[in-house]
């Protein structure tokens, strides 16, 4: 569902936007701009559709394979709650952490890293969750995409 939602030339731009963003925070007579923006928040969630692009290249889909191969190992192997928690419980919490410090507004490098490896891992997650999960975030980066596509002229 994620894999189709933004393309690389899109999340390419995602990534150098908010690359932008990070440094001109930095910059002392623009931070106090910058913070009224919300710029962090940005940040957080155009690297997370940059990541979303990831998952569309062959490296995405080889960590789809390699995630699905050990979960399978993991059920068939030791049982089907081995597989849940192997793959599904880092993702719902990865989910929470990362949604909690957009509401929070408790934006940090963690926040980055973490909306760089949802989309990935929000496809592990199973069950319906896992697919509410996926719908929202591939809703998010499809709109968030489209925006920064256009922006760049790549729509």
């Amino acid at each position: 569902m994620i894999d189709a939602a933004v393309n690389a030339a899109a999340g390419g731009a995602c990534a150098g936007s908010a690359a932008l963003l990070y440094y001109t925070e930095k910059l002392p007579g623009l931070n106090k701009v910058t913070g009224k923006l919300h710029t962090d928040r940005a940040q957080a969630i155009l690297i997370s559709t940059a990541s979303a692009a990831m998952v569309a290249t062959p490296a995405g889909a080889w960590w789809n394979e390699t995630v699905n191969a050990v979960n399978d190992w993991a059920v068939t192997s030791v049982g089907e709650w081995t597989g849940l928690i192997i793959t599904g419980i880092p993702a719902l919490f990865v989910t929470a952490a990362f949604v909690n410090d957009l509401v929070t507004r408790k934006i940090e490098n963690r926040t980055r890293i973490l909306g760089a490896v949802l989309p990935v891992l929000a496809s592990t997650i199973p069950g319906p969750i896992g697919e509410g999960v996926q719908t929202v975030l591939a809703w998010v980066v499809t709109k968030v995409g489209t925006l920064v596509a256009g922006a760049f002229g790549l729509a």
